[in-house]
């Protein structure tokens, strides 16, 4: 269960590392969005989506519907 400095640009990090199968402790990276905890959610729900269908990051967040997603990069970034 990876924990600690965990928000959406790890998600692909995540899956690689642990597979679907997996919790993560995600909390701050929930609840620190700059949007509110909602957002953080969604963030986190497009970012695993995308990973899972093969959609980089970047180009996910440009989607009109994944602007949590794409504030969230803006805050934390892309690890890789």
């Amino acid at each position: 269960m990876p924990s600690a400095g965990i928000h959406p640009g790890i998600v692909p990090l995540i899956l690689k590392d642990f597979g679907i199968n997996v919790v993560v402790n995600a909390g701050g990276g929930i609840h620190g969005h700059p949007m509110g905890t909602a957002a953080g959610g969604r963030a986190f729900h497009q970012a695993i989506v995308a990973t899972m269908d093969g959609i980089d990051l970047r180009e996910a967040a440009l989607q009109s519907n994944h602007e949590e997603l794409r504030i969230a990069i803006e805050a934390w970034g892309i690890k890789q």
